[in-house]
């Protein structure tokens, strides 16, 4: 299936969001799942040009939308910044675990070298001790840490990956990857695991794991 690409387009009569590039194979029906889904939640994102993101979301029975997402240095027509691109991939479950666990294999020594000990032995045990908040019956982990650009996020990022595909899983799921997504300003309307930067988790009225 193609590579779908949602981006902001400039000009016209009606600037905005839209599909660009193929989408032949995909049904209508899929196609608006996956726009509804693709962009993380949240209003600010203005102040996180350059942050990467990646959401991953069921689209029925053993199939996940997989969303790369780029806060991207362009402004729209009346200067404001926070534009986004999402590159998604439709992946049957395995094609999409196995993608997951090479990524958790290939980021920086630096990165593995802490995530090897993520989450601690008490952060395990707020993830499995705590009432977790839930949203439309389905539990949620919320982990949250200090924003201080892309690069430093990989940890946040691949620790959000490491619990998706954990045996047991942080939290109770029918499937063998959990929904999540790697960086978002809003948990509300998002997976089961969501990391948000403690810069913007002000008004958030559920339980945290703080990540250092």
């Amino acid at each position: 299936m193609p590579r779908l690409v949602i981006e902001y387009v400039l000009g016209g009569d009606t600037p905005g969001y839209n599909y660009t590039g193929a989408t032949n194979g995909l049904s209508e029906e899929l196609l608006k799942i996956v726009w509804r889904g693709a962009f993380p939640r949240g209003q600010g994102w203005g102040a996180y040009v350059g942050a990467r993101a990646l959401k991953c979301f069921a689209l029925g029975e053993r199939q996940y939308a997989l969303s790369q997402v780029m806060v991207t240095p362009a402004q729209d027509e009346i200067g404001r910044r926070g534009i986004r691109r999402a590159e998604i991939d439709v992946l049957a479950e395995k094609e999409c675990i196995d993608y997951l666990a090479a990524r958790l294999e290939n980021y920086p020594a630096a990165v593995q070298a802490q995530l090897s000990t993520r989450p601690s032995l008490s952060q395990w045990t707020q993830i499995i001790d705590r009432k977790l908040p839930k949203l439309r019956g389905t539990s949620q982990l919320l982990l949250a840490s200090p924003y201080a650009g892309a690069d430093a996020w990989q940890l946040m990022e691949a620790l959000v990956i490491k619990l998706a595909l954990h045996r047991f899983g942080p939290i109770k799921r029918q499937t063998a990857l959990s929904s999540f997504t790697t960086l978002a300003l809003e948990y509300r309307d998002e997976g089961q695991i969501v990391a948000l930067p403690t810069q913007h988790i002000r008004g958030v009225n559920a339980p945290i794991i703080h990540v250092a």
